[in-house]
């Protein structure tokens, strides 16, 4: 029988090393677990292992741990194993980008990030980042990552204690959005749940649709709720 997360590990048998990706859904959680997976020579899975997740790749990979993709809380078990990045986003640009994904008005999407409950019945993103906030963990900023996206990745593999096992400006040209789109549209029904999910979930890939997007009154309700998280993230 697999030894259960959180077990005691069996005498002479090596840890697999755990790297948690978490976030609110549309924040760009995909992105960083993928760039840690390919640096690092892990597989990217979901919470049970294998292909649950939209993220997953790399299952054949050789390196001794496996970055897990979840859109978990603090309090789950698995952030108290092995090592938890947090990614974080503009929460108008996720509001725009969960609308898209999941079909639903922008109105609605409001109702459900401010509300909630939200997107994969987790709470309002206020109350999910607050959660977060009090804990301590990396941070990545999806703006940040977006301009800078070496100096970002060095910097959270240098927080990780962790160093890549690959060229980082390759893994980078890999899993920039020009071209895993396009080998997605080449290859895409070899990934979990199939090239049309995989470009679905691929859809801009940038910042600021916000500002065209959210009429006068929804951008106004956003800034009342989420304003001094917005100064907090410098947005």
């Amino acid at each position: 029988m697999p030894r259960r997360l959180g077990s005691r590990p069996l005498p002479g048998v090596a840890v697999l090393m755990t790297i948690t990706v978490a976030g609110y859904p549309r924040s760009g959680t995909v992105w960083v677990a993928r760039l840690l997976g390919d640096a690092l020579d892990y597989p990217v899975t979901g919470l049970k292992g294998g292909r649950g997740t939209i993220a997953a790749e790399g299952l054949d990979r050789k390196g001794n741990g496996r970055v897990i993709h979840a859109h978990i809380l603090p309090d789950h078990r698995l952030s108290n194993q092995g090592k938890v990045v947090l990614v974080v986003r503009d929460p108008r640009d996720v509001a725009v980008s969960a609308a898209a994904f999941w079909e639903w008005t922008l109105e609605e999407t409001l109702d459900k990030m401010i509300d909630g409950p939200g997107p994969v019945e987790l709470p309002p993103w206020q109350d999910y980042t607050d959660a977060w906030r009090a804990v301590n963990v990396p941070t990545v900023l999806y703006e940040d990552l977006q301009v800078c996206p070496q100096l970002v990745l060095e910097k959270l593999l240098e927080q990780l204690g962790e160093h890549p096992r690959r060229p980082l400006h390759r893994v980078i040209w890999r899993q920039s959005f020009a071209v895993k789109r396009y080998e997605i549209e080449q290859n895409g029904d070899g990934y979990p749940f199939g090239r049309e999910a995989q470009l679905q979930h691929l859809r801009h890939g940038t910042s600021g649709e916000w500002e065209q997007r959210l009429s006068p009154t929804m951008k106004q309700r956003a800034l009342d709720v989420w304003g001094d998280y917005l100064v907090w993230l410098d947005y």
